[in-house]
């Protein structure tokens, strides 16, 4: 018995001799010496001196956080450790390399002798991030630094594909000036790679359909808010100066917003007062009679008189 004390005696000289200030607030199994109890809470951490050190720092998810550590003893470990990994920074710094940075601790510990007597077996060294804790780390500003580069790139080909598009369909460059534009984009990002792009005959008819029964569900809430508050009937006349014709658009406008209803080709028409209000009175029965407070349009006089007639009535 006092030949096995003497020699875990030794073993723990040799531990607080090391520089490793830890070793002094932890036990060591003279068995498995991977296994150190905390003097200060009696837990078993189970990973050598490096599990011990932040046992008792805290924060990290590996490990609990002794909740009886003095705050000395707290801060003591956290600015050795800190200390570590700055000349481990160092190192990178001159080696310019991340492969010869390993964890100090296993390697100490690998010295050591096992209760048993007999030599532990030599561990491979773990390869560690640098600065993983309390600061931002070297590697991780170079891997932002990476990945924003690559993000670009990504980028600029998905941009160089779209506009490719752009030009091959012949369309107008504002409509990428879309909303509508801007969510399809994310909606393909969101979904990833291998997305197959939708047929023509799944735009001609499913999703056709389905985008109008989207708006007539959105048109039949406006509907029920032009019964309760009523609405107002805005008619614009303009003449499109590519085909030449003349164009009347309808819109109708409630507190709840304005819905376009129709657009007509009145060029083949005299735009007279009595095409005029026909043309409005149908317009309003459309609506409906009592939704109807006003009606709208520009002050050409044919215009003014058939909006005349209508009030009159």
């Amino acid at each position: 018995m006092a030949s096995g004390s003497n020699s875990t005696t030794a073993a723990s000289e040799k531990s607080c001799s090391s520089g490793d200030p830890s070793r002094k607030y932890g036990t060591q199994d003279p068995k498995v010496r991977a296994n150190i109890t905390c003097i200060f809470c009696g837990k078993m951490c189970k990973g050598g001196v490096y599990r011990l050190k932040q046992h008792l720092v805290g924060g990290f998810t590996c490990v609990v956080k002794c909740t009886k550590c003095p705050e000395h003893v707290r801060e003591e470990m956290r600015e050795f450790m800190q200390k570590k990994e700055m000349s481990k920074v160092e190192s990178v710094m001159n080696s310019k390399t991340y492969a010869d940075v390993f964890d100090l601790d296993e390697e100490e510990e690998d010295e050591e002798v096992t209760g048993s007597g007999k030599a532990s077996q030599a561990k491979k060294p773990r390869v560690k991030g640098v600065m993983n804790m309390f600061y931002g780390t070297i590697q991780s500003e170079k891997q932002k630094n990476i990945n924003a580069v690559c993000r670009k790139e990504l980028r600029n080909k998905a941009c160089k594909e779209v506009a490719r598009w752009f030009y091959d369909a012949g369309l107008p460059f504002n409509a990428a000036n879309y909303d509508s534009f801007r969510k399809a984009v994310e909606a393909i990002g969101q979904f990833g790679p291998g997305m197959k792009p939708p047929t023509m005959y799944e735009l001609r008819v499913p999703f056709l359909q389905g985008e109008v029964k989207e708006v007539d569900l959105l048109i039949n809430e406006h509907k029920k808010e032009w019964k309760v508050k009523g609405c107002s009937i805005l008619s614009d006349g303009w003449r499109d100066s590519v085909v030449q014709k003349e164009i009347i658009n309808f819109v109708v406008n409630s507190p709840k917003g304005s819905v376009f209803i129709k657009s007509l080709d009145v060029s083949e028409v005299t735009l007279n007062a009595d095409f005029l209000f026909k043309l409005l009175d149908a317009m309003v029965e459309e609506i409906g009679e009592k939704n109807v407070v006003q009606v709208v349009t520009d002050n050409a006089a044919a215009y003014v008189k058939a909006v005349f007639v209508i009030y009159t009535l």
